[in-house]
């Protein structure tokens, strides 16, 4: 009787465990920003959906005209520079990608992007992996 209920437990803890491990892999929202217009605005929309969501996983890619923000110095219409924004955005856990394809068009590189600013070799393909594979929901802003 006593083998039966230590399978028992082990079996409930193996189990416990498993789904501890998947609960840490779980899904996230990605925000897909290819335009530098209204970069501000998306970034604070960014901003608001992790204030009200801060439980789940949040990453922002960088494709296109979305990417001229990240490169550091870059600054918007008033003079104000994005990579302040930017690191408030990470400094509270989200993660913000650039699209090395798009640095390569514009004869960039990572070297160029603002401080804690990552890469992807294609935002495309990340946005896709994320979506198809990983179960990310997407958000197009």
């Amino acid at each position: 009787m006593s083998r039966l209920l230590i399978l028992t437990l082990c079996a409930c803890l193996t189990l416990s465990l498993g789904a501890l491990s998947a609960d840490a892999q779980r899904p996230g929202v990605v925000f897909h920003l290819d335009s530098e217009t209204s970069m501000n605005r998306m970034l604070a929309q960014v901003a608001r959906h992790h204030a009200f969501n801060p439980d789940i996983e949040t990453r922002v890619i960088l494709i296109g005209d979305g990417v001229k923000p990240a490169i550091e110095g870059a600054e918007d219409a008033n003079g104000g520079q994005y990579s302040a924004q930017m690191e408030q955005l990470m400094a509270s856990g989200i993660r913000l990608f650039a699209c090395e394809a798009t640095l390569n068009y514009y004869n960039l590189t990572e070297d160029d992007l603002a401080f804690g600013v990552e890469s992807v070799p294609s935002g495309v393909a990340a946005l896709g992996r994320l979506q198809a594979r990983e179960g990310w929901g997407y958000i197009k802003l």
